[in-house]
């Protein structure tokens, strides 16, 4: 990246999405016009990701995040229609205010539990440019199949749109800090 990319080659809150032809990921880029430990904690703690997580539409009836390596996020996001999806995750990595990785676990998966083989493991990293918080994610799926599968059920649409409403938040956020 050029240090005169103000935005790390991302348009200000628009995303970048990218599947390649021959790796069994999911990269998902965004900017957003806040400081990173703001977003930081919008990740990391319930009271902020419910506000955001999923597409357009969900909302968040559980989130309990026991926030250390070995310790599960549990979420499920609630639709319109009725339906509900539920999902729990084990943390594998915590690098405060940086770097998350998490991978899919049992729904019943506490603390200390021992894992099945992991389906997907997900990285977000957080990085400082200027005024603005560049996010990268990575998902990593077993198999290009796997990938493209959750591709067709519409798991890169439900994070841009999750973004979306990130974004929406921080700025309803940073108004309230202006009061």
């Amino acid at each position: 990246m050029s240090a005169d990319t103000s935005t790390g080659g991302i348009e200000p809150n628009l995303a970048t999405v990218e599947t390649p032809a021959d790796e069994a990921v999911i990269r998902i880029r965004r900017s957003f016009a806040a400081p990173r430990a703001l977003v930081w904690r919008c990740y990391t703690d319930p009271v902020h990701l419910v506000h955001f997580w999923g597409p357009h539409g969900a909302t968040n009836p559980v989130c309990d995040l026991d926030l250390r390596v070995g310790g599960h996020w549990r979420q499920v996001m609630h639709f319109p229609s009725g339906n509900e999806y539920g999902y729990t995750s084990a943390y594998l990595e915590i690098t405060p205010p940086e770097r998350l990785v998490w991978r899919d676990a049992p729904d019943s998966y506490r603390f200390g539990d021992p894992l099945p083989p992991a389906g997907m493991v997900t990285e977000l990293t957080l990085a400082e440019d200027g005024s603005r918080t560049l996010l990268s994610v990575i998902v990593r799926f077993t198999s290009l199949a796997a990938r493209d599968e959750s591709v067709t059920r519409g798991f890169a649409t439900t994070v841009l749109e999750g973004s979306e409403k990130l974004d929406a938040y921080l700025e309803t956020l940073a108004a309230d800090a202006a009061r």
